[in-house]
């Protein structure tokens, strides 16, 4: 019996430092801010890649240009 009151007394001791330690709460939230982001850039990842797309043929457009004019 007296083992598991110890084993008690170290899970109880255990709880209270998880929640009053918050040393690695910025990077949990980093973590979090990361996969977020992820998983909307790869919901997204046919239009971003379309939008990339446009904007490079633009660029290349205007570049060609500018070459043919001199």
């Amino acid at each position: 019996m007296v083992f598991f009151t110890k084993l008690g007394g170290l899970w109880i001791a255990f709880q209270n430092r998880i929640w009053r330690d918050r040393s690695g709460m910025g990077t949990v939230e980093i973590i979090i801010i990361i996969a977020v982001l992820v998983t909307l850039a790869l919901i997204f990842r046919s239009f971003i890649m379309d939008l990339a797309e446009s904007i490079f043929d633009k660029i290349q457009e205007k570049t060609n240009s500018a070459i043919s004019d001199l």
